[in-house]
């Protein structure tokens, strides 16, 4: 029965055709530039059939939610609340206001104050206040929704998945997989009909793009494609899923959502050594790493019992956050920024959700409270690094032959640690330290604290002994223990001191990793009011939204606890965000298009059910297996459809939302760029290790702050996948930024797709670019099988898109090839040079022709 209502709820929310003018958006840029470039034809192909009307019953989520948060909440929901009045949650707006009345009396619509106030002939009493009057539909739609109950229906994606039944379908024989009777079912629904399955070639290049981020070898894919019937596709993809490249394509996607780069962010932005947490990414993926352990390690490895180098390097994640080295800045406030962005991109990754709105006030929208943010911040407040340029704790990597002594002298510098912990934990310096306290006024006091620790230690020595909780106590006794130890711990840190200055001698590669500070020096969370760090509201320990099931009473209040929080069974958001990830990956749209905002203001789900079908499935089918649900996908019918589309499906459906046709969309930059490379026959295929620099525009790097040149990778290091390219946040890599990689300042779960005039500038004449020209126009003089243009010319062609081209394509081919042809005849120095360094028109045409293919729509799109 609750699955019943739940579906119903789900499909009065999509019901709803009211258009709503959205106020108070937290979303960046360029989520506001998808937003607005959204066709009025989505809303149309979504919500057709259904109606506002068609129903006496009123639906909280269809009818009143809407109402409430265009007209209501901006003055009494989590921005400001006016009157005390609190229309996010039930039992407050359940609750008496000034006057004496409550806004909402269940039962009775006649005896709200919220109904007297939307329908008072007086302006000035009149609710909302300085805008338009609710319409008659809206009062009447409040009233009998209050007479009924004022029942509050959670929003659906704050319910867990429920696992709906397989729907009956017009044609039993078109699925391959459950998922596909979601989708026929709706297409049944519409009047259409799926499309045929996308012929051989096409097939086998699309999933060899979305498995592997690289074209198929297209005497293979030709070879096969001879007798399409005998291929066997589920042994092709299985082999997909098996190679390496799977991983290197994959962690394109996580390394937008881990904001990963090898600069430091701000203004310096100076270099970062962080490629190690890049390739532990690639691994986990080609090993299929279950997606929980896959979580649990990245968010909380250093806190697993004996956690392994591995799992130390994958704290990384958290790592990426930038800093801030200015001189001047203060270190506290970019810790506290650091976690802030730990804070957001974690809701976003794992839970879909704008939490970063709550950081200053309550949620607009949704039902998550002020206090709620800094419950989650507590989780991430007592790591042990700073806003400091050492970027410490840090896991050394050592080369192999400095391994052994490397890994014996980090043991002693561990046990070292320890013995120091220990002994400061014996230290009794209380007493002594109030002493200290009232010298603090002495800049050569001052100065003895550790610069990180100044103006904590100040703001709590400001708050009087009677008051200070037993954090700030602790706090200050590690401090002062720290810069006026006993005789001991002098001796130990001494040792220390020569134990890392040998490490350092051996010069290992240092990845920044998460660390908890010892317990004596764990520090207090405080609300911020109006999100200002400098101004501490209450006391707040670890917790999560009450929005969302509780943590279990066993569970520890620290990163690992919330990372097994995130990945348990009863947690509504975390399976349902990551497969409609994969979704989006492999379709180009998630089933929820706002893949960053599963709120009240994203996007409903184009198909609920199949979104907790695929949910349901990954958890407990697949027990997490990223590699097990990207195949149910990748071998479906829906997947497998041809991307023709035909006039009509074009008008009722042209963004392809009811998935009667397979996808069409263009390729991501890194992928333009390494398909390119693959069908010249110039890829390399080493991998892991640290970033490289391919050929980029001089001038560029121009940073007053430190030496740092580009310095352009030679031998096959300028020809590794894009995956690998040096990522500097303020001076991304220019060739991959016109084609919409983001800087990586902060997270990214999708990418803006745009079509410009650089785009075409860049593959056309970009060094890669041509350089890849080159090499496959002497591919396909090398390879064909005879000397006549035609054949070489249909030889590039199958090299690029693993298929012959049509009459009217080898034509226009064969025309330019002439042209160039005459050109470079009667200019051997522009053939010398356009073909490489080769003194032949012929070649230097066939360059230029090769440049063409690479530029063609079909090659840098996916179809």
């Amino acid at each position: 029965m609750a699955g019943l209502r739940y579906k119903l709820q789900l499909h009065r929310h999509l019901g709803r055709t009211c258009v709503v003018k959205r106020r108070f958006r937290c979303d960046s840029p360029s989520m506001l530039l998808i937003r607005l470039t959204r066709g009025m034809a989505m809303a149309a192909v979504l919500l057709a059939g259904l109606s506002c009307t068609g129903s006496n019953e009123v639906d909280f989520n269809r009818d009143i939610r809407p109402i409430l948060n265009e007209r209501c909440v901006a003055c009494h929901g989590g921005i400001r609340r006016q009157g005390d009045l609190n229309l996010l949650f039930r039992a407050e707006a359940l609750l008496p206001g000034k006057s004496g009345k409550a806004a909402i009396v269940p039962f009775d619509a006649g005896a709200s104050e919220v109904m007297q106030r939307v329908s008072h002939v007086s302006a000035d009493e009149r609710m909302p206040q300085e805008n338009d009057p609710l319409t008659d539909k809206e009062v009447r739609l409040l009233g009998q929704w209050i007479d009924d109950g004022a029942p509050w229906d959670p929003h659906w994606a704050y319910v867990a998945p429920q696992n709906p039944e397989i729907p009956a379908v017009s044609d039993p024989s078109w699925p391959r997989k459950p998922l596909d009777t979601f989708i026929l079912a709706r297409i049944d629904e519409e009047g259409l009909t799926p499309s045929m399955q996308a012929d051989c070639p096409t097939l086998l290049r699309r999933v060899s793009l979305d498995l592997v981020g690289l074209p198929p070898a297209a005497e293979h894919v030709l070879a096969a494609c001879t007798n399409p019937d005998t291929v066997d596709y589920e042994a092709f993809v299985d082999n997909l899923l098996a190679s390496p490249q799977f991983g290197e394509r994959w962690a394109s996607m996580w390394l937008d959502l881990a904001r990963y780069a090898d600069s430091k962010g701000y203004e310096k932005d100076i270099p970062r050594t962080i490629w190690r947490y890049r390739d532990w990414v690639i691994r986990a993926f080609n090993a299929d790493m279950p997606f929980d352990q896959f979580t649990i390690e990245q968010l909380a490895g250093d806190l697993l019992p004996t956690p392994t180098e591995e799992q130390l390097v994958a704290t990384a994640f958290h790592r990426n956050t930038m800093t801030n080295t200015e001189g001047g800045t203060d270190d506290e406030e970019f810790r506290v920024a650091a976690v802030i962005d730990r804070v957001n991109t974690t809701w976003e990754v794992w839970q879909g959700t704008s939490f970063g709105c709550v950081q200053c006030h309550g949620h607009p929208y949704d039902p998550f409270r002020h206090e709620d943010y800094y419950q989650f911040f507590a989780f991430f407040n007592n790591t042990e690094d700073w806003d400091q340029d050492n970027e410490m704790p840090t896991m050394p990597h050592f080369e192999d032959a400095d391994r052994e002594a490397g890994e014996a002298l980090l043991a002693e510098i561990r046990e070292l640690e320890d013995e120091l912990r220990a002994a400061a934990a014996e230290q009794d310096v209380t007493a002594a330290r109030r002493v200290w306290e009232d010298q603090l006024d002495d800049p050569e006091v001052v100065g003895q604290v550790p610069g990180r620790s100044q103006n904590e230690v100040r703001r709590i020595v400001a708050i009087p002994v009677e008051e200070r909780d037993i954090g700030q106590e602790a706090f200050l006794n590690a401090i002062y223990a720290e810069i006026t130890p006993d005789p001991r711990i002098s001796d130990l840190r001494k040792v220390r001191g020569e134990k890392q200055q040998a490490l350092a001698a051996l010069e290992p590669v240092l990845t920044p990793i998460m660390r908890e500070l010892p317990t004596r020096r764990q520090r207090s969370t405080y609300v911020f009011e109006r999100g200002s760090f400098l101004l501490k509201g209450n006391a707040v320990t670890a917790g999560v939204p009450a929005a969302l099931p509780e943590m279990p009473p066993e569970t520890p209040r620290n990163r690992l606890g919330l990372a097994h929080w995130l990945v348990s069974m009863d947690n509504p958001l975390t399976a349902r965000v990551m497969v409609n990830r994969f979704w989006e990956q492999l379709f180009g749209a998630g089933i929820v298009e706002s893949l960053e905002d599963f709120g009240t203001q994203g996007e409903p789900p184009s198909h609920p059910e199949l979104l907790d079908h695929l949910a349901i499935t990954f958890m407990h089918k697949h027990n997490w297996s990223m590699k097990a649900i990207i195949k149910d996908i990748v071998t479906s019918a829906t997947y497998r459809q041809s991307s023709a589309i035909s006039r009509d499906l074009l008008e009722r459906d042209p963004r392809n939302r009811l998935l009667a046709r397979g996808p069409r969309f263009r390729l991501s930059a890194e992928q333009i760029r390494d398909q390119a490379l693959a069908v010249s026959g110039l890829l390399s295929d080493r991998m892991y290790g640290p970033s490289v620099k391919p050929p980029q525009p001089d001038g560029l790097w121009q940073n007053p702050y430190d030496n740092t040149r580009w310095e352009t990778s030679t031998d096959d290091d300028r020809y590794r996948r894009g995956l690998y390219t040096y990522w500097r946040r303020t001076v991304p890599y220019p060739s991959m930024a016109t084609f919409d990689s983001p800087s990586r300042e902060f997270c990214v779960s999708r990418r803006v797709r745009t079509n410009t005039p650089l785009q075409a500038l860049v593959s056309l004449n970009d060094p890669v670019f041509v350089e890849a020209a080159q090499a496959l126009a002497r591919r396909m003089v090398d390879e064909a099988t005879d000397p006549d243009p035609d054949v070489q010319l249909t030889t590039g062609y199958e090299l690029a898109l693993a298929r012959s081209p049509a009459v009217n394509e080898l034509a226009s081919l064969r025309a330019l090839y002439d042209k160039a042809l005459d050109h470079y005849g009667a200019s051997p120095d522009d053939a010398y040079a356009i073909s490489g360094g080769y003194h032949s028109a012929e070649l230097a045409a066939t360059t230029v022709a090769a440049n063409a293919i690479l530029n063609l729509d079909a090659f840098v799109m996916k179809q």
